[in-house]
């Protein structure tokens, strides 16, 4: 019984946990305040950490907290200890994470989807690319194994740059990792968007 307890204790603080971080804001009108981001729930899993900035930020400023959704911010970044990350409005919709910012915007987010099986859910990872005038995003869904993205998905997302289509084809271009992403992303604008 006493291990019973101590468990559904360690659950409920765990829970109830919330923690602090130091980062800055954007506004639409492009002004920036340093605050502090209060990150509510179970954060024991870095999952749980960048699935509840996703939809909305608590902010405390000067000891007020307020809630911010992707519609009233421009951008924000957060320290999250060992690093600082930028998360970008995307669409007035979700907050991602940018991966790379130019031309062309290449996003990082999570899915969480409900299941029949237990645990009764799955998250999954999603790059978002946003080209310049262009509706709509481009997902590209990490699935592979020796490749973060496979041959098949890039083949099937990326149709508008034929130098690029082409190199994919000729398995001259594997994107195994996020830094290759990246690189691919700045040669993707390098060959298409110039």
């Amino acid at each position: 019984m006493k291990l019973f307890l101590s468990i559904f204790l360690m659950l409920q603080l765990s829970i109830c946990f919330s923690q602090t971080y130091y980062g800055q804001i954007v506004n639409k009108e492009n002004d920036s305040t340093n605050v502090q981001i209060l990150i509510k729930g179970n954060m024991i899993f870095k999952n749980n950490k960048i699935l509840s900035i996703q939809e909305k930020i608590t902010v405390i400023d000067k000891g007020v907290s307020k809630d911010y959704y992707p519609a009233d911010l421009k951008s924000f970044k957060i320290n999250m200890g060992k690093e600082i990350k930028t998360y970008d409005n995307v669409d007035n919709t979700i907050f991602a994470e940018r991966f790379y910012s130019n031309k062309l915007k290449l996003y990082y987010k999570l899915v969480r989807e409900e299941t029949k099986q237990s645990p009764y859910f799955t998250i999954y990872r999603v790059f978002l690319i946003k080209k310049p005038n262009q509706e709509g995003i481009t997902k590209l869904i990490p699935n592979g194994f020796s490749r973060l993205i496979t041959k098949s998905e890039m083949i099937s997302k990326i149709t508008d740059c034929e130098i690029l289509l082409n190199k994919i084809k000729n398995d001259e271009i594997k994107i195994t990792n996020e830094k290759k992403l990246v690189e691919f992303m700045v040669d993707y604008e390098k060959n298409c968007f110039n």
